[in-house]
């Protein structure tokens, strides 16, 4: 719903509420002639009256005040100025018709007092009465007919009602009285503009920028209105003036660019784009605006992508002390995978807005998929300086440290973020797969299947803490049935994962099964073009359980030469004593 932009500070406490009184009296109240005379006496009490409910109404003490008011009224009843209090405060109340029926009286009783037939527009007005609060309007503007406040008063329940035929001869009317006013052309245009007379518009906006020829901003606003007009090439001209008289004006440069590109001179419009992200003037929000156009359009068009890389070195070098444009600029190095790239820019980002959570996450979320867990430890130590109570941060640290096999860190980080991920269940599963994983490692092995079986109730279809439950299970050659079952349905999951795959097989191992055992360990051998020392250790084993001895020992050798000891430590201590024995040692 459309504001009335002009209503008087009375308005601001106007609220919604019921009215009090669902009774019209405004056609019934006395005349002054039939209100008795008071003494001076009583006027005196009367006055007294008013003035302690103005400083009880001030004290917010709005009740003691209308009954003071009320006082004052029923004591002189010529008092207009007790009526119209009561008008004001029965309207902050939401009391809309006991305010229309207080403001009347004061009028009645003094209607020459534009005030008083102001509050009362005011609140014909808020009660939707717009037709009787345009007729006080027009009253009170025949009374006074130089009072600007009210004129524009008048002038503004025209264009809110849209009689803008009137509005234009209450502007014309306006400008008489008080000469040329810039806001006031503007708005002319606007009503111009939703008459549907663009040719109009045009004629004041040409007029406007004939009173303030060097202001770039009503010429920017006359190029809008020839555009809208249809003549492009006019508003060309406009932008070409504006850069003559502010050369660094960047919006001129965004306004030429979209010219050039409408009429298909590409590079000629990127040349007005750079121009325009070189320039201080268009700050970081304009910029980033326009990054993020860039970010979808270059998704499809590989000019825009090379464009946008230019455009964000253009941006961190004019802002480089501003966080959000080496942010923009690690999303485009992201999306292009280049991470170590995106990390530096991430980091400069957090560093210089710490208080900004998603510079963080981004930062610590490359770290980890570059391996780089020394790095993730310590920005996920800083980054909890800023944010102790975001679960996520706890992860990133949980699994820093667990790579680096601070597995009891790596512990204490995780406990503290799975208390805070209650109520994110996603998390909190990957929350539990880690522990128990961790508390593994310390050989804390009933904390750690504790923590696998609450990962599973959580979610049943939680594919690897299956796979890692059973695997573990295997390796402590404990309950292999049910091993088996959790390995098999973390296949069903995902058939593809080569992890899995060699879990399952492993499984079948221990359980004597070689022939199944060769099978599945063989098919994730086919399906990795890297095999890790486990996966090799573990065929090598199988092979020598079905007598294929010589060739069990090759792949126990291309164990020993895939290991490494970062991340195998899974390799069994016996595979050393394998190869210089040639024979299985468990």
């Amino acid at each position: 719903m459309k504001q009335i932009t002009y209503i008087i500070a009375l308005v601001i406490f106007l609220s919604s509420t019921a009215c009090k009184s669902q009774k019209d009296t405004s056609g019934s109240l006395p005349s002054d002639k039939n209100i008795p005379e008071v003494s001076q006496i009583e006027q005196l009490e009367s006055t007294a009256r008013l003035i302690e409910g103005s400083k009880q109404s001030m004290l917010g003490n709005h009740a003691n005040a209308i009954l003071l008011y009320a006082e004052a009224a029923k004591i002189d009843p010529r008092n207009s100025a007790a009526f119209y209090e009561l008008a004001k405060l029965h309207a902050q109340q939401g009391y809309t018709k006991d305010a229309e029926e207080f403001a009347l009286k004061a009028v009645r009783l003094d209607p020459d007092n534009k005030y008083f037939s102001m509050a009362l527009a005011d609140i014909y007005f808020v009660q939707n009465k717009n037709e009787q609060g345009l007729q006080v309007q027009n009253e009170l503007a025949r009374l006074h007919p130089n009072d600007l406040d009210i004129q524009i008063s008048k002038l503004s329940t025209l264009i809110y009602l849209e009689k803008f035929e009137e509005a234009i001869a209450q502007f014309d009317y306006i400008e008489k009285i008080s000469g040329f006013n810039n806001d006031l052309s503007l708005q002319k245009q606007k009503t111009y503009l939703e008459m549907e007379r663009p040719d109009l518009a045009l004629e004041e906006a040409k007029r406007l920028v004939s009173y303030f020829p060097q202001d770039v901003m009503y010429l920017e606003l006359l190029a809008d209105i020839y555009n809208e007009n249809g003549q492009s090439e006019e508003a060309y001209r406009i932008y070409h003036q504006m850069l003559e008289i502010q050369p660094d004006y960047p919006m001129a440069n965004l306004l030429l660019a979209d010219y050039y590109r409408n009429n298909g001179q590409d590079e000629e419009s990127f040349e007005q784009l750079q121009k325009a992200f070189v320039s201080p003037n268009l700050n970081i929000e304009g910029k980033a605006r326009i990054m993020a156009s860039y970010y979808y359009l270059s998704e499809e068009d590989s000019t825009y992508a090379s464009q946008a890389m230019d455009l964000c070195e253009l941006l961190v070098e004019v802002h480089d002390d501003e966080a959000r444009a080496h942010a923009i600029y690690g999303d485009f190095l992201y999306r292009n995978n280049q991470l170590q790239e995106a990390g530096i820019r991430y980091s400069v980002a957090a560093q210089l807005d710490p208080s900004e959570l998603g510079y963080w996450e981004q930062l610590l979320s490359v770290k980890a998929q570059l391996a780089d867990f020394e790095g993730l430890a310590e920005s996920s130590d800083e980054a909890l300086e800023y944010f102790f109570e975001h679960p996520l941060l706890f992860y990133f640290n949980g699994l820093a440290h667990f790579q680096l096999k601070n597995y009891h860190k790596a512990i204490k980080s995780l406990e503290n973020g799975k208390d805070l991920s209650l109520n994110e269940p996603e998390l909190m599963g990957q929350f539990l797969v880690m522990l128990a994983d961790s508390y593994h490692k310390t050989a804390d092995y009933d904390k750690s299947y504790h923590h696998y079986d609450e990962a599973i109730a959580l979610d049943p279809d939680n594919a690897y803490a299956l796979n890692n439950y059973s695997y573990y299970l295997s390796s402590q050659n404990n309950n292999l049935e049910k091993a088996l079952r959790m390995s098999a349905k973390s296949l069903e999951l995902e058939p593809d994962n080569v992890s899995f795959q060699d879990t399952y097989g492993w499984i079948q191992y221990k359980l004597g099964d070689y022939q199944q055992a060769q099978k599945w360990i063989k098919k994730a051998l086919d399906n990795t073009e890297e095999p890790n020392a486990v996966l090799l250790e573990h065929f090598g084993d199988v092979l020598y359980k079905l007598g294929q001895k010589e060739e069990a020992l090759e792949y126990w050798e291309k164990a020993l030469e895939a290991k490494d000891e970062e991340m195998d430590d899974e390799v069994s201590v016996f595979l050393e004593k394998k190869i210089s024995e040639g024979r299985l040692f468990e």
